[in-house]
């Protein structure tokens, strides 16, 4: 039976608080809340991922930069990983706890798009995972080369047209994902 996590990664205050450069922060942020939501309610684990830099770095644990939105919603049994590179997976419990679970299957969405999304999706489909990026929940910054929505664009034309495995990255929008995974 296939069990289905959602990891939220790098939603914190740097990147989604005032004077924060998310592209479509908040709209990304109330998606987020209603697919952890559901995925809550079909008990479904949900880990919220936070980047860490060392002490004297813009994401310290414990800084204001470091924390999560006050919009974010974090429930008490939702799992916290902390991460100091862009793949979750690396040097940190996620997959042993994903394994704990039964985790098969993983719903990613968060900050940065090409950044800690990408390497996370990509480890997670590398390590077998089936995994799915939602579609309008992945947002990061404009950058000098490129604006924002155009990064998450291309980015969601790499992932379905891409595969580091075989397993291929599907990229589902929240309206269908919560009518097929947690309906």
């Amino acid at each position: 039976m296939s069990r289905t996590a959602v990891i939220v990664v790098d939603v914190q205050q740097m990147f989604f608080g005032a004077g924060g450069r998310a592209f479509r922060g908040n709209e990304v942020i109330d998606g987020i809340n209603r697919l952890t939501a559901a995925a809550r309610t079909a008990n479904a684990p949900v880990f919220i991922v936070q980047h860490e830099s060392d002490p004297s770095g813009p994401l310290a644990r414990g800084s204001d930069a470091w924390r999560l939105p006050e919009s974010l919603v974090c429930e008490h049994g939702d799992k916290i990983i902390h991460k100091s590179v862009g793949d979750a997976f690396e040097k940190t419990p996620l997959a042993a706890r994903l394994s704990q679970w039964g985790v098969d299957t993983v719903v990613i969405c968060g900050y940065a798009s090409e950044f800690c999304v990408n390497a996370t999706a990509r480890r997670a489909e590398r390590d077998g995972l089936r995994t799915t990026i939602v579609f309008d929940l992945h947002t990061t910054g404009d950058k000098p080369h490129l604006a924002a929505d155009k990064i998450v664009e291309h980015q969601n034309f790499v992932w379905l047209h891409s595969s580091m495995s075989g397993n291929g990255v599907k990229v589902l929008p929240l309206a269908d994902l919560l009518q097929t995974e947690f309906a």
